[in-house]
């Protein structure tokens, strides 16, 4: 028995073929036809580095101390990974991984001895589109361009991104062979790490995909003409930057190719029926509605992800809007694998939910972006703290600069919304606004105090942990 879990970056939960959604998504939609699609799946920090370190540790950003994109992780944090390597289990991650900090001239390859200290046998990482590029980092996907003869070309092609024409830069169709995009290595990777591997010892897989994070550079084999013809989203909210809409839609397409490579590599082993695959999303992308692009948003755009499993015991076809959380994924890859979790794990198995053996999973998911927290009990979603009508300045003066790297956690929260999904999926209508919806708004805040007060715990002595 196998698990490989793919990641991609900035993908929107509904920007999925199989439900409609506005780009065309056939190997996830395949993958989703063998086994179960959850509706209901959120992330805990809309933010690439605390929400992967939730992942990893099975504990939430406000026990983590991870909070921004400033925070890399300490090695001896107690991660599932490290539980299945313990236990026999070959654990290998390819991509990104994303657990330190992007800095102009950081060093990737050097990070690897954290990786493995945190449980991988095998370690391939990637810094991602703008690590790579504009920023300078080093990495093994700088290694194969500068191997190819493109770093140097890559480097100043980035080096626009700066300009003050970057709106329109960030949306330009990758320029060389599209085999060498970095999706496409990390796809090759992927395809070679299973070619190796033996069939008498189990392996875990963490296939991290970079896009559709921007920039937004796809090859053009995956733009659609007609993609430009579209203005605006389902509820008529016009999108900031039409530039930038069809190039998304590519970014997303690109890695649904990849995607659709390396799980038909693993069919093609035969290892597929013996495999529990899992797609999802760090987090996702505004993509214009409520005239904002990009993450770090408790708008479901930002929040909610996709989330997709097939394999052994996984009925075919099935969803379920039961409501689940990111954190639940190493609890489930450990029962999986009849593993122990570590003591300080959070997370709930969902293996029960994916096998079809429960309908139900947790009673609302919970949500955090430094001192702001979110509550979704599956129909009223809480935002204690607004990003979008922010007022407090400190928020924009340095160390913080702006929304990218996280929220200052020495603040109370700013602004407070309160939303019915159920009658305002689109979330135009702010209910705590008005008199009338007191009591509610005063239950929405015991439900969320009871929530922090129950996900709050100590430092894990052993750990080294930040707290």
């Amino acid at each position: 028995m196998n698990i490989i879990f793919i990641t991609s970056d900035h993908h929107r939960w509904d920007f999925l073929s199989s439900i409609g959604g506005p780009v065309e998504t056939p190997n996830l939609d395949r993958l989703a036809d063998r086994g179960v699609r959850l509706n209901n799946a959120y992330c805990q920090t809309p933010l690439c580095v605390p929400c992967r370190i939730s992942m990893t540790t099975g504990r939430y950003p406000m026990n983590t101390g991870y909070f921004t994109n400033r925070h890399p992780i300490n090695p001896a944090e107690p991660t599932f990974v490290r539980q299945l390597q313990q236990s026999g289990v070959h654990t290998a991650m390819i991509g990104k991984l994303h657990h330190h900090v992007h800095v102009m001239d950081a060093d990737y390859s050097a990070h690897e001895a954290d990786i493995h200290a945190l449980g991988f046998n095998d370690v391939h990482e990637t810094s991602g589109k703008q690590g790579s590029g504009a920023i300078a980092c080093e990495c093994r996907y700088v290694e194969f361009l500068r191997k190819e003869g493109l770093l140097e070309e890559y480097r100043k092609w980035t080096g626009r991104w700066g300009q003050e024409d970057t709106r329109s830069h960030f949306c330009d169709p990758w320029p060389w062979d599209p085999s060498t995009t970095q999706d496409a290595y990390i796809g090759h990777q992927a395809k070679s790490f299973l070619k190796r591997q033996p069939r008498d010892r189990p392996f875990y897989l963490h296939l991290g995909f970079v896009g559709p994070h921007p920039p937004f550079d796809a090859p053009e084999t995956f733009r659609r003409a007609e993609d430009d013809a579209k203005t605006d989203h389902a509820d008529g909210t016009p999108p900031v930057n039409p530039q930038w809409w069809p190039a998304y839609l590519a970014c997303i397409r690109e890695v649904d190719h990849h995607v659709g490579e390396v799980l038909a590599t693993l069919r093609d082993l035969g290892m597929e029926e013996d495999t529990l695959i899992i797609y999802s999303s760090d987090h996702g992308d505004l993509a214009g509605e409520h005239g904002l692009w990009g993450k770090v948003y408790f708008y479901e755009g930002s929040v909610h992800v996709p989330f997709i499993a097939a394999g052994p015991g996984i009925p075919l076809g099935s969803t379920s809007d039961a409501l689940v959380e990111l954190i639940d994924v190493g609890s489930t890859f450990c029962e999986f694998f009849e593993v122990d979790t570590h003591h300080w794990d959070q997370g709930k198995s969902l293996l029960p939910l994916l096998r079809g053996e429960a309908t139900t999973h947790r009673d609302s998911v919970f949500a955090e972006m430094g001192s702001d927290k979110m509550l979704f009990d599956g129909r009223y979603k809480l935002m204690y703290g607004d990003l979008s009508k922010d007022t407090r300045s400190e928020f924009t003066r340095p160390p913080y600069n702006g929304p990218a790297f996280g929220r200052p956690v020495n603040l109370p929260p700013d602004q407070i919304a309160l939303y019915d999904l159920q009658v305002d999926p689109k979330e135009q209508t702010n209910l705590a606004s008005d008199p009338a919806n007191a009591q509610l708004l005063s239950q929405m805040k015991e439900k969320l105090l009871q929530r922090i007060i129950g996900n709050f715990q100590a430092a894990p002595e052993d750990s080294g942990s930040v707290l």
